[in-house]
């Protein structure tokens, strides 16, 4: 999760249309953002940044406009999108309330021995990652355990999640006639698009090599500093191999692995030719 955090942090400003795209600091590998173009043209093909959701046209009458008269004035919508947005928040909440447990215990990971649970619970999380997590939790309200807080921050969304796509489908009625069509066949668009009745993520399909992006993404940290020795794309096989073998990844050789690493601009130093043998 130490890892992970950072990615997520990125890959939220990717697909949410890299907004300030000038003063904004990347803090991951160039190759990881093409990743992350990927992710957006899949994964998220349903999800629309809000620049291009909501245009505002009058700043100042936005700013205070309270009725839809003043709104349609100081504001486009498009709706089709907006509601494809809100049904994908909708179908990825109802997966953690309702299919997430199911789908662990199947997996048998809910009964697990304790032992075992303290070591995945370990390898996810790890101690250091943990006790930031909970002093940053706990500095939101010092006067109650951070467990509560948590679980109050979970039904705080819960109940938006839940309100978001009626309270916008009634400002689609007031809005304009035929918004409510566009706004409700999006939202089919958003829900089917992103998760499955599987609870499977939809555009995982057109992705041919899932696990090794994953995998080049959670290794970030080691890949850059390949890329900052100059290593070549020999090495970054040879650290790959062990990971190969037990099909972690899905790709089994180096001329694979520079192929990929073209697609995504992963930029290590090509391979060199033999040395020719010397004349006598």
């Amino acid at each position: 999760m130490e890892r992970w955090d950072p990615v997520t942090k990125e890959l939220k400003w990717v697909i949410g249309g890299r907004p300030n795209a000038a003063q904004h600091e990347k803090i991951l590998p160039d190759y990881c953002y093409n990743i992350f173009d990927l992710y957006a043209r899949t994964i998220f093909k349903t999800f629309t940044p809000l620049s291009e959701v909501l245009t505002i046209t009058d700043k100042k009458l936005a700013a205070t406009a309270k009725t839809v008269e003043e709104g349609r004035a100081a504001m486009k919508i498009d709706w089709e999108k907006m509601g494809s947005v809100f049904s994908m928040g909708e179908r990825a909440m109802m997966f953690f309330l309702n299919e997430a447990e199911p789908w662990l215990k199947r997996e048998g990971l809910l009964d697990l021995p304790p032992k075992k649970d303290d070591e995945i619970h370990h390898l996810l999380f790890g101690d250091r990652w943990m006790k930031a997590k909970l002093a940053e939790i706990q500095a939101l309200d010092k006067a109650k355990p951070a467990e509560e807080i948590i679980e109050k921050q979970i039904n705080a969304l819960e109940e938006t999640t839940k309100k978001a796509v009626p309270e916008w489908h009634q400002k689609a009625r007031e809005w304009e006639p035929g918004a409510t069509t566009k706004f409700h066949t999006g939202a089919a668009k958003g829900s089917a698009g992103f998760l499955n009745q599987a609870g499977e993520l939809h555009g995982e399909k057109k992705i041919k090599h899932k696990n090794t992006y994953e995998f080049l993404l959670i290794c970030w940290p080691e890949i850059e500093e390949m890329i900052k020795a100059k290593k070549r794309m020999e090495d970054l096989w040879n650290w790959l191999l062990p990971f190969s073998h037990p099909y972690w990844i899905e790709i089994q050789d180096l001329d694979q692995l520079v192929s990929l690493a073209r697609s995504i601009k992963l930029k290590l130093k090509n391979a060199g030719r033999p040395p020719k043998p010397r004349k006598c």
